[in-house]
């Protein structure tokens, strides 16, 4: 009984210390940016000194994080709601319908994961420079779903390939097509992985770089990926302010997993053993 107890106090003195450890850095962060002092000091406090939102109020003003704030959550809410039924019928059909066209699919869908965002981007900047969706956030939209799709059909296609097929064969016996069969028996059944698939998406979205630098040039359509970069000038770099845009730029997704973290963990638990 005694080691039992032992065993659950240091499973619980080593669980807190990494929560501590993987948090630090976005309490420095905060701490950083609610005092003026530099981030760069001999003797640096971990209780911010004299804390003030100044920083705040001036990246509000100067910039307009308003703009890059909305600018990416159309393209994170976009790429979230146009991928999620395109991956749920794609991976019903691979899982349900096996035809040699459907394993040359999956076959296609997984070599999709070898290539890199660096290789694709001059073929889709040429692509959207023919097509007019250069330097659009619709553009970007498509370019991410372009990464994000093929993942979430994969993962999504476990969770179909562990639902018993007996199921479909009821619901049609009762009078169901193919589609109803799809939308009222089967994919309420796989909930938590579309949640696991939709915050995939989101935060993809959310965090992406490389292409938002390479198809959008207009600060007006600017995410705030690349708000934050130009904190950076030529010779210096606005520490406080960049760590002020940062915090402002985690609090999305943030909120997003404390309400969903549940289901979150129950799809990839599910993932796992079903895979």
């Amino acid at each position: 009984m005694r080691i039992s107890k032992l065993n659950g106090f240091l499973i619980l003195i080593i669980a807190t210390l990494v929560v501590i450890v993987l948090n630090f850095p976005i309490y420095w962060m905060f701490v950083q940016s609610v005092t003026g002092e530099s981030m760069f000091t001999n003797n640096p406090s971990l209780l911010p000194k004299d804390p003030s939102l100044n920083s705040y109020i001036r990246i509000i003003e100067a910039k307009p994080i308003g703009q890059w704030f909305i600018n990416t959550l159309l393209v994170a809410i976009g790429c979230l709601v146009l991928s999620m039924p395109i991956a749920c019928a794609a991976a019903f059909s691979l899982s349900r319908f096996k035809t040699k066209l459907n394993s040359i699919t999956e076959l296609a869908i997984l070599s999709t994961q070898m290539l890199s965002a660096s290789l694709l981007a001059i073929p889709i900047y040429v692509l959207f420079r023919q097509t007019g969706l250069l330097n659009k956030l619709s553009g970007l939209i498509v370019a991410n779903m372009a990464f994000t799709l093929p993942f979430s059909i994969w993962v999504l296609k476990g969770f179909f390939d562990g639902i018993p097929k007996e199921l479909d064969e009821a619901a049609m016996i009762d009078g169901c097509n193919v589609f109803q069969t799809f939308y009222r028996i089967v994919l309420p059944l796989i909930i938590p992985g579309i949640v696991a698939m939709s915050i995939f998406s989101f935060i993809l979205a959310w965090d992406e770089f490389f292409f938002a630098r390479t198809l959008i040039s207009s600060e007006g359509t600017w995410v705030m990926s690349i708000g934050l970069s130009s904190f950076k000038e030529e010779f210096t770099l606005q520490w406080t302010d960049l760590m002020a845009a940062t915090v402002l730029f985690t609090i999305p997704p943030t909120v997003l997993f404390m309400f969903i973290q549940k289901h979150l963990v129950s799809g990839l638990t599910a993932g796992s053993i079903k895979g």
